[in-house]
């Protein structure tokens, strides 16, 4: 059987400044969208879209919400950071979901708010596919094409906004099921994955 792929894209608080960083900073989720997608019919069977209520660092929160062109209105319909988890726990079942994003900073945002949230993380590091490496590794680049180029370069019919958490998941997934369809597989990235580390 086909593993399912629960593609997500999180938006989130960020420190860029060289001073004043706040004691103990971590980036905050501040929206979630997300799409799963049916591993042999590659068709999309549910979805996430909301906005994350931060908690820990509210000035920051702020600055992130302004450059996602999230408003103050768009946060009183925010849920709460477990609920979040819990919603991704229901379209996601370990070991027979891929828990897909593109880049390797959304598994590390989710993992690192469970921790100070003090929750399980429901998703497992082993099924985590990075889909600009795997990307990368497809092509025998040195460098990490940008989701849209990549859309572009597969001719990927993408819609939406860019930089908005849910219009990225799903064309995310628009260029997965695209890579899918002409033959990609991910164990052949996880294989190459496992070379590259046991050669180090």
């Amino acid at each position: 059987m086909s593993k399912d792929f629960l593609v997500a894209d999180f938006e989130f608080t960020q420190y860029t400044k060289r001073m004043g960083r706040p004691r103990g900073f971590f980036s905050e989720i501040i929206e979630i969208g997300a799409v799963k997608i049916d591993g042999t019919e590659l068709v999309v069977t549910g979805s996430i879209q909301n906005f994350v209520r931060p908690h820990f660092y509210p000035k920051q929160a702020k600055e992130g919400m302004d450059f996602c062109m999230i408003t103050e209105q768009d946060m009183k319909q925010a849920i709460e950071f477990s609920e979040m988890l819990a919603k991704m726990s229901a379209l996601y079942v370990p070991g027979q979901t891929y828990f897909v994003a593109w880049g390797e900073e959304d598994y590390k945002v989710v993992a690192e708010g469970c921790k100070r949230h003090k929750l399980d993380n429901p998703l497992l590091l082993e099924d985590y596919l990075d889909l600009a490496a795997a990307y990368k590794l497809m092509k025998g680049d040195s460098y990490t094409t940008g989701l849209r180029k990549a859309t572009e370069e597969q001719n990927v019919d993408t819609g939406g906004l860019w930089h908005t958490a849910y219009d990225d998941a799903a064309n995310t997934g628009k260029l997965l099921v695209k890579l899918l369809a002409n033959g990609w597989k991910p164990e052949d990235y996880f294989a190459a994955v496992a070379e590259l580390q046991n050669k180090q």
